[in-house]
């Protein structure tokens, strides 16, 4: 007499389903090498896995443990009907959730591995950048976010397609692939804020051979990883709502009821933040204008012209990269410079920096010859025969009064991040769930 396996049932009851081992093991999370042992007997079911196999193929558990179908009398039959599908249901519902759990936990370890190849985007651009190349640095971390981006589109498909109508109801099914869904489109979410933040090397660089300083990298960072945020925010809402209008999401009543409520909350919520950033930005722009770096050197401030020339006169070079105000040592001028007049008179380099120094009639008050090159600018105010006082602002002023400038920027920088997450605060504790 022939023995009964389970393993040559299995293989009885894929084969009259039509499935493949590959399209059970994809039904059951496991490989199609695992269902070739079972068919072979070379190993068994794990028993957790029981109730989903006997769901797949319409028998009782007991029936797949036999590894033949029982031969029951119609009142036998009828009477057992009823407690094998209580634990049939029971069991069933249990591996439901096991398999749904199993899915769910697969695709968060996958979405944590792309976190970490978009966050290396941002290393790398960062690094570069210190090393004097913000333009490679962008177009590197760019290559880095597009992996992260289609390694996610990967597993987003392969969580969507895990789950089968057959092991699970259509509505567990709809919930599981909204979770995945949220979680894939928080991490593109951050991917677009990633790429709004090393957006500058590439907008700011003044060449490929250069790198942002570390404040200007962060701030103009953080303005367009803010810009990108919330521009991906109303993508995705523009998106949403055309999914809904479209009635291609599946809710019941208290669903779309909190749908609709939470959508006019976020409209509510969008035009109070565009408000609010809209006069911060004015504000900001406005200060900037007015007390720009210029306008907030104070300088050395002259009341008479030989004071004024003795300063102008002093061989002081240029000094571009001290903050401390200690000078740098000139630079050696070539035998071979040439110098021209406005008309393209060769002159001398005496003459080339002669200056001069005009009332309002036009009349030449003071003239001085422009050998300090720390000088950035000078400011006066023409009268009737004199433009006292005279104030003259060196490269050191600039930076200093840069300096002033940028924590101003910093400032309106918190202040729009403050406003974001103010607003999305309100939205989230208002919003129904």
């Amino acid at each position: 007499m022939e023995r009964k396996t389970i393993g040559g049932f299995i293989a009885a009851l894929r084969r009259a389903s039509g499935m493949t081992q590959k399209e059970l093991a994809d039904k059951l999370h496991v490989s199609d090498k695992t269902v070739s042992r079972w068919e072979r007997d070379e190993s068994t079911p794990d028993l957790s896995l029981i109730p989903a196999i006997a769901e797949i193929f319409g028998i009782s558990c007991d029936e797949l443990l036999r590894g033949e179908r029982k031969p029951v009398s119609a009142q036998t039959e009828a009477d057992s009907a009823a407690d094998t599908e209580s634990v049939i249901s029971e069991k069933g519902e249990k591996q439901r959730r096991l398999l749904l759990r199993n899915a769910h936990l697969n695709y968060t370890n996958h979405t944590l591995a792309s976190i970490a190849v978009a966050s290396s985007a941002l290393i790398g651009a960062s690094g570069l950048n210190f090393k004097l190349r913000a333009v490679a640095g962008f177009f590197v971390g760019l290559s880095l976010l597009l992996c992260a981006a289609v390694l996610q589109a990967i597993y987003l498909n392969n969580a969507l397609s895990a789950v089968s109508d057959e092991l699970v109801s259509e509505e567990e099914q709809g919930n599981f692939r909204r979770r995945v869904i949220v979680t894939a489109e928080r991490l593109y979410g951050y991917i677009a804020v990633l790429l709004g933040f090393i957006l500058p090397l590439l907008i700011f660089a003044p060449d490929a051979y250069t790198g942002l300083s570390g404040k200007s990298f962060l701030l103009y960072g953080f303005i367009f990883a803010l810009a990108a945020g919330i521009l991906y925010a109303l993508i995705c809402r523009v998106v949403h709502h055309s999914l809904y209008t479209a009635e291609k999401f599946t809710m019941d009543e208290r669903q779309e009821c909190c749908y609709r409520y939470n959508y006019r909350l976020q409209r509510i919520c969008i035009l109070i933040l565009a408000g609010l950033l809209c006069v911060t930005a004015v504000t900001h722009i406005s200060s900037t204008e007015i007390w720009g770096p210029y306008s907030l050197m104070k300088g050395q401030v002259f009341e008479d012209y030989d004071s004024f020339i003795a300063y102008m006169e002093q061989d002081i070079p240029y000094n571009r990269f001290s903050d401390t105000g200690v000078e740098t040592a000139a630079e050696p001028v070539p035998d071979s410079v040439v110098y021209y007049d406005k008309d393209g008179n060769i002159i001398t380099e005496e003459e080339a920096n002669r200056r001069t120094l005009e009332d309002v009639n036009g009349n030449v008050v003071c003239e001085y010859r422009a050998n300090n090159k720390s000088v950035c600018s000078i400011r006066y105010a023409p009268g009737e025969g004199t433009v006292l006082p005279i104030t003259v602002c060196t490269y050191d002023d600039l930076r200093k009064a840069e300096a002033k400038a940028a924590v101003r920027h910093g400032v309106f920088t918190a202040v729009y991040i403050v406003e974001v997450i103010a607003v999305s605060a309100v939205y989230i504790r208002k919003r129904k769930k």
